[in-house]
């Protein structure tokens, strides 16, 4: 049962501590971390960092210390101010700048630039900036051949290849190239080659292809393995694909050549066990394992992630293991050329299991707080953030489900990541994040920075799916889903072009203030398609003539009125009966009218009686769109008006769907599913035989975006941004297409 508790009040005591100021809050009956707190709006991780002894519980009576400015906020100003090229790294007990330093490849001096209490030494639960590297874009062609006094020759003997060369002076074959022109793998013994200088970036390369090759002895288990090179079972997975935890004598194991130089490698829980247990496979006593991991009791669950004691990183290499430079020839081979019948020709389905991070706000700790009473009936999961987005996640597993039956093999790992920054960096310190594939979220703008971040510089693919800002678009692996406002003028006058081409075009604002950019830019570019004049047939202003006359009560049968004004000019009957089968010219002219001081009579000013009146009406506003749209329904006798509503009309939910139809409103959507699809029914069906509950438009945004990107990968593996210009995945919605961006990235248009 889960018992009420006093609201808690706000401590009035500050005190200024190690040059900081604090709250000192007192602990009360009934008081929990989180309940405090969200008193504070500060992560309960800082809450320990900042009160280490809350680690083992709260007292009564018990002092904390609770900054009046939290980490959450200082980082959040941070990402505010514009471009933010860190990442953060949570302090472990016993890390060194060292270490961390090769956790990223970054050098100590860089983190010590960037984090100037370095000095102060290291605390456990500390953030600590890691700079991100500035992009280096490398152009073979200009490598400058060394001077006479300065290169180094080689004289090639018998038995020698190019290969052999660049392996023994640690060069690239483009570089070797490069600085011999003409040179060939066909070589004479006595032929002379020029070595360029030291390329540190393809040694780097290279080291990380070598392996150790391990045969397995008798009674060696895998977690053995794992504490002798210091590596995770999970990693050793990832590079000896097949690799099942029941190994067998004489079986070989690629083990990476790369020194962990931390104390500990980490273990996934797979089932609910005890520490015991799994401190007796990797033969280690209980306490160290606990002291390696202070938050764990006796018993683990799945998915809990423990660090296991190694010991100090070994002065030399096992002596007992062969080294092989070559890399695994299984690993599939990567899609080269983006022409599309090159892309299609290697496509297949890879055998390789794909890593892919769903990072979404699923609320746990909310959750946590729902009253067991409402789980009875009572619950309204309108009221509960923790509801918000469990479709989309729902609507993900189907695509998961359908493309393994296709041969799709993936470990998804789902991560609960919602507005708070603090949250996303805890979640960024999963050691598994940097070995996936794919990323898909954060759903909040500010922390997909931070996850871009990560994920530029462990080079993975991250796709945002619910942001229409370009700001997003700050990293070449950044696909960005829904369409940016900034892409819209373009679509408007592509539509223009194609079914409004001889359209009398009126510019609608509510006033003179907004959207002047978007006015100016759709000015110019309609300008280079609207035609400079339209000719109309007389025959037809003259039947609109008669028509006007039949309908004036004023005007005896048969007689007709002598002029009509049409676009500002005077069209005389008299002419148009002259000359029946002539035409009348009007000019075009972009015409726009302020609403706030001009009202509906300016549209009326402006409108044409002779022809389509294209309505350009730009608000996002909730009060203004519905007025506009009654007002414009007012003169559906009079004009035949089309209306185009930008910039986001698909998020208001006041229109009335009457006046949407009756006056052919059309606005930019990222989405539209057509609800007569076969597909789209068989999905609705799908989903509430499995889920007890109708879709939403999450559900099928997650479908989509699960159908589409996991489907890539399976055809065409991790660079499959190459050919994603010519791949054509069918989806519920509208067609998938990404186009690259500007400055980087891709966006679906």
């Amino acid at each position: 049962m889960l018992f009420s508790q006093e609201e808690i009040a706000k401590s009035d005591i500050i005190e200024h501590l190690d040059g900081k100021d604090y709250y000192i809050h007192t602990v009360e009956q009934g008081q929990t971390l989180y309940s405090i707190s969200k008193v504070y709006d500060i992560a309960v991780d800082e809450l320990l960092f900042e009160n280490p002894d809350a680690r083992q519980g709260l007292n009564i009576g018990q002092q904390l210390r609770i900054p009046l400015v939290s980490r959450e906020k200082l980082i959040t100003d941070d990402l505010r101010k514009g471009e933010f090229r860190y990442i953060f790294h949570i302090v472990r007990k016993g890390q060194t700048l060292y270490g961390i330093s090769r956790i990223y490849d970054v050098s100590v001096d860089d983190l010590k630039a960037a984090n100037p209490e370095w000095a102060k030494g290291l605390d456990p639960g500390q953030y600590l900036k890691i700079p991100m590297k500035d992009p280096v874009v490398n152009d073979r062609s200009m490598v400058v051949k060394p001077d006479a006094e300065s290169r180094k020759m080689h004289t090639v003997t018998g038995g020698e290849t190019l290969y052999s060369i660049s392996r023994k002076y640690r060069v690239g074959l483009p570089e070797l190239k490069a600085v011999n022109p003409g040179l060939t793998s066909n070589l004479s013994p006595g032929q002379e080659i020029v070595i360029p200088e030291y390329q540190e970036e393809y040694i780097q390369q290279e080291e990380e292809k070598a392996f150790y090759e391990h045969i397995v002895k008798e009674k060696e288990t895998l977690y053995g393995i794992a504490k002798k090179y210091r590596i995770s079972i999970d990693s050793l997975t990832a590079f000896n694909p097949g690799l099942s935890k029941n190994i067998f004598p004489g079986e070989v194991i690629r083990i990476p050549q790369r020194v962990n130089p931390d104390s500990y490698i980490t273990h996934r829980v797979n089932e609910k066990t005890k520490l015991k247990k799994i401190a007796s496979k990797y033969t280690i006593s209980v306490t160290a394992i606990k002291d390696a991991n202070p938050d764990f009791r006796s018993r683990v669950n799945p998915g809990d992630m423990l660090m296991i004691p190694v010991g100090p990183p070994p002065l030399v290499s096992p002596d007992d293991v062969h080294v092989v430079i070559t890399p695994p020839d299984d690993i599939p081979p990567k899609v080269m050329d983006s022409d599309s019948i090159s892309c299609y020709d290697k496509m297949y389905r890879y055998k390789k299991d794909f890593n892919v991070a769903l990072m979404i706000p699923l609320y746990a700790e909310e959750a946590r707080e729902i009253s067991l009473k409402a789980r009875s009936g009572a619950l309204d999961p309108r009221k509960h953030k923790s509801f918000n987005f469990i479709q989309f996640y729902e609507g993900f597993l189907m695509a998961v489900d359908e493309l393994e039956k296709q041969g799709l093999n993936v470990r998804l790992h789902v991560y609960d990541v919602d507005e708070k920054v603090s949250k996303t960096i805890q979640v960024l310190q999963q050691p598994e994040l940097a070995d996936m594939d794919l990323i898909i979220g954060p759903f909040f703008s500010r922390n997909f920075t931070l996850v871009s971040n990560f994920a530029e510089m462990f080079d993975i693919k991250i796709v945002n799916p619910l942001t229409r800002r370009t700001e997003v678009l700050s990293n070449p692996n950044v696909f960005k889903i829904k369409p940016s406002r900034d892409a819209q003028a373009a679509l408007l006058i592509k539509f223009v072009k194609i079914y409004q081409p001889k359209a009398n075009i009126i510019l609608v604002r509510n006033n003179k203030f907004q959207y002047e950019d978007e006015v100016l830019e759709i000015r110019n570019l309609l300008d280079k398609v609207v035609p400079y004049g339209v000719k109309v047939p007389n025959a037809s202003i003259y039947d609109l003539i008669v028509e006007y006359a039949k309908a004036d009560t004023n005007l005896a049968p048969g007689v007709l009125i002598n002029s009509l004004m049409v676009e500002d000019r005077m069209i005389r009957t008299a002419e148009l009966e002259n000359l029946p089968a002539d035409s009348t010219f009007f000019s075009n002219g972009i015409a726009e009218v302020i609403y706030a001081t001009d009202s509906v009579y300016g549209v009326i000013k402006y409108a044409s009686v002779v022809r389509n009146n294209l309505v350009i009406v730009l608000t996002n506003n909730e009060i203004f769109a519905p007025e506009i749209l009654t007002r414009l329904n007012d003169l559906k006798d009079t004009f035949d008006i089309t209306v185009v509503g930008m910039p986001e009309w698909d998020l208001l939910d006041n229109l009335e769907t009457d006046y949407l139809l009756d006056l052919k409103v059309y606005y930019f959507t990222d989405a539209y599913y057509d609800y007569d699809d076969p597909d789209v029914k068989s999905f609705i069906m799908d989903f509430r035989e499995r889920y007890k509950t109708h879709p939403d438009d999450y559900a099928f945004e997650g479908y989509d975006l699960g159908t589409f990107f996991l489907g890539a990968l399976m055809r065409f593996g991790t660079d499959c941004e190459k050919c994603l210009p010519y791949y054509r995945q069918k989806v519920l919605s509208t067609t998938i297409k990404f186009s690259p961006a500007y400055p980087a990235g891709y966006e679906n248009l």
